[in-house]
């Protein structure tokens, strides 16, 4: 896959990338994940976490869990230096061959209601709003929005 300043490709997640994931979870989050929470999810037999590699290193990564019918996407986040080209499009449609392949029924996320470029992405994809958390964002208070894809 090209984008306008480097060739990526879509790989499982290993932890040698931490370092990079980290650098773009600090730059993407206010409350950012931790090597931690990134170790064991790496870890757990029910998800899968994937990088965006390209030639200039980590671009970006989604984690995701699945049980049964279900998906839920957990995180998502490209490098700020490499927004706008196709790679969160290209990830998703990754994920979502995963779930078609593993017979998965419903995709699940939240998302911050003031991210209006993730929600129309979401929205393209076929997702659509079917609720909100309030207060979610514990940092900011922000409302989440639940959006779901029935495959």
């Amino acid at each position: 896959m090209a984008t306008g300043r480097a060739q990526a490709k879509v790989r499982r997640m290993v932890h040698e990338d931490l370092p990079g994931v980290l650098k773009i979870e600090r730059s993407c989050f206010v409350a950012p994940w931790t090597r931690g929470m990134f170790e064991q999810t790496m870890a757990s037999p029910v998800a899968q976490s994937l990088v965006i590699e390209g030639n200039k290193g980590i671009l970006g990564y989604i984690i995701f869990y699945y049980a049964g019918p279900e998906m839920h996407i957990m995180n998502i986040a490209i490098h700020p230096d490499f927004r706008r080209e196709g790679l969160a499009r290209t990830v998703m449609y990754r994920v979502l061959a995963f779930a078609r392949e593993h017979s998965i029924e419903e995709c699940f996320l939240e998302v911050r209601e003031s991210n209006r470029s993730a929600r129309c992405l979401y929205e393209k994809l076929g997702f659509e709003m079917v609720g909100r958390r309030r207060g979610y964002y514990k940092e900011s208070g922000e409302d989440a929005l639940v959006m779901k894809l029935s495959l």
